[in-house]
């Protein structure tokens, strides 16, 4: 066995096609195919579905591509545990983070490129369900959600950063004028732009309207929280939004930030990573240097900001 053959196997399930994995692999198809094809040969079953072309992992096949993809990431982990040894940690820090989290990317970018100048920081704004794919098939080391979201994952552990609380963003047109709070029931007669409903926030948000006794009527919905936010403040219109994801960019010109109330609302956001004894050291490196960040305030300081 070599370790080729498990990657173009990861390569070949990414891209669902044999020509498009070779290509990644920077090999020829029949290369590729004839590797797959001896790989089967020694473990002495199928491993892919053949008719005139890919058409998926057999039984056996699915198993070996887990361990395919465990044995890349603990080829990755050595090497990056060697590094590490020899005082420099080089690669890639794989960072999957909701869009909601760029108050804490830009911290987490910061102090790693900081303490770690050979390696790279890639952060990939996903869904949920592909940021627990990610991590359970070793494409991230690191995740950056809301917690309650991964809690009940009992693959998954996890370190708390800092509670996002929700505020209204209104214009600055009189609205409340000289009020630093408003409740739900206030918010849902103004003129609303919201998330889209399949979205985390929107179903936060719904339930926190529900809880007031009232249904919002939004003139707009996108999935796209910063096409919100400034269609909000140009177009007369008001938004809810998580308070230190407007604050990283910079806030919004000509609008301000009310805390809703009746209820308060907040979502505990956090780090999450694979269980796994060792833990990788890329997943190790990140999680101590945010460790040491939440105990030193640096974390709070940030949000403050």
């Amino acid at each position: 066995m070599f370790l080729r053959q498990f990657q173009y196997l990861i390569a070949l399930e990414q891209e669902g096609h044999f020509g498009r994995a070779a290509t990644r692999c920077n090999v020829s198809q029949p290369t590729l195919s004839s590797a797959i094809k001896h790989l089967e040969e020694e473990i002495g079953v199928p491993i892919i579905l053949r008719h005139r072309r890919f058409q998926g992992f057999t039984d056996e096949g699915r198993r070996v591509l887990e361990w395919s993809k465990r044995i890349v990431a603990d080829r990755q982990a050595m090497v990056q545990e060697i590094g590490i040894m020899r005082g420099q940690l080089h690669g890639h820090l794989r960072i999957a983070a909701m869009p909601m989290s760029m108050p804490i990317t830009g911290l987490i970018d910061r102090l790693f490129s900081r303490q770690h100048p050979a390696a790279s920081v890639d952060i990939q704004f996903v869904g949920l369900d592909e940021m627990r794919l990610g991590l359970v098939n070793f494409e991230f080391d690191v995740a950056i959600t809301y917690l309650e979201q991964l809690s009940s994952d009992d693959q998954l552990d996890s370190l708390p950063l800092y509670e996002e609380p929700f505020h209204l963003l209104i214009p600055d047109n009189g609205w409340f004028q000289g009020r630093t709070t408003v409740n739900w029931a206030e918010a849902a007669e103004l003129p609303l732009c919201l998330l889209s409903p399949q979205t985390h926030e929107r179903q936060i948000t719904d339930k926190a309207f529900a809880s007031a006794g009232c249904t919002p009527r939004p003139r707009l919905e996108s999935n796209a929280m910063i096409a919100l936010a400034v269609h909000a403040v140009q177009g007369e219109s008001a938004t809810v939004v998580p308070r230190y994801f407007i604050e990283s960019i910079g806030g919004m010109a000509k609008a301000r930030l009310l805390l809703l109330e009746k209820p308060t609302v907040s979502q505990p956001v956090g780090l999450v990573w694979l269980k796994g004894d060792p833990m990788l050291p890329m997943t190790k490196a990140v999680v101590e240097l945010m460790e040491d960040a939440r105990e030193r305030g640096l974390v709070y300081r940030e949000r403050e900001r």
